[in-house]
């Protein structure tokens, strides 16, 4: 019954662990639940275990270094605070279970001290604290890198409106609205918020890109803005706005590309002459 129990509960701490690790799409509920978008929803997750979990050990969370929180990288995958912070305290929970069920099996049989497996608790807690900022570091990398391809394609988009003589905030809107993957409906949603708070769409942009830490979208919300202000015509520097990021975006996949055939080659290389020392060893023994 011991060793039912202390699978089980093993089988749960992996299980915990590889759902940080799978890949997901940014969440757009908990981000717009964040901003205040509805109280009902805000209401919502306070309820939660989640919520209550991760409020408890915010409030006591001492700030020193290796206890900040990624708040920009949380508001781009669309994961809320409380849940990233109980995330990070079930796997530190579950770690520490899981080596001092190890230890009190092994204890059983007098295989090793349980001062050994107590000590080795601490440690695994405490890389299970810090294994969700890994997920999620790698999650808000590869979000980043496809908002901004994204956001290429708007900047395109935005031009051609203008070019049609649709106003700077109509063009910003319409553009949005085109798109269907989650980047384009965050813009869309954003620029409806702030529609309705009766605030510049490009502000609005400028400060979204602030807080998911994607410079391009401030870029392109400055452009517009000259647009707006000073009836400057923007469509050039839209264009060319674009097709920089896709260029750059361009040579990034093409370095990280030649950095992949280096280390291939490398490797190669390395079997090459492991493969050579093993057929020449024994004819290098038989001459001695």
């Amino acid at each position: 019954m011991a060793l039912f129990i202390g699978g089980s509960l093993i089988g749960l701490a992996l299980a915990l662990v590889l759902a940080q690790a799978l890949p997901s799409k940014p969440k757009l509920g908990p981000a717009l639940a964040r901003i205040g978008a509805t109280g009902t929803a805000n209401t919502a997750e306070s309820r939660t275990l989640e919520a209550r979990v991760g409020g408890w050990v915010i409030q006591r969370l001492p700030s020193l270094r290796g206890f900040t929180i990624p708040e920009r990288d949380l508001a781009l995958v669309g994961i809320s605070t409380n849940k990233f912070i109980f995330n990070k305290s079930a796997a530190a929970a579950a770690g520490f279970v899981f080596v001092i069920l190890f230890g009190l099996m092994a204890q059983a049989v007098n295989l090793v001290p349980f001062a050994v497996p107590a000590f080795l608790a601490l440690i695994a807690a405490a890389l299970g604290w810090f294994l969700p900022d890994l997920f999620l570091r790698d999650k808000a990398v590869a979000a980043r890198k496809e908002f901004v391809r994204n956001v290429a394609v708007y900047l395109e988009l935005v031009a051609a409106e203008r070019r049609r003589g649709a106003p700077p905030a109509v063009a910003l809107e319409v553009a949005a609205s085109i798109g269907k993957s989650w980047a384009f409906i965050r813009i869309n949603q954003e620029l409806t918020r702030a529609r309705y708070d009766h605030t510049q769409p490009w502000d609005a942009l400028l400060t979204l890109s602030k807080d998911i830490d994607v410079p391009e979208l401030g870029e392109a919300a400055k452009i517009v803005r000259l647009s707006g202000d000073e009836g400057a015509s923007v469509y050039e520097a839209l264009r060319s706005a674009g097709q920089g990021m896709r260029i750059k975006m361009l040579n990034e996949e093409h370095t990280l590309a030649s950095q992949a055939t280096a280390k291939v080659s490398m490797l190669t290389t390395v079997l090459a002459l492991v493969f050579g020392g093993v057929l020449l060893t024994p004819l290098l023994l038989n001459l001695i």
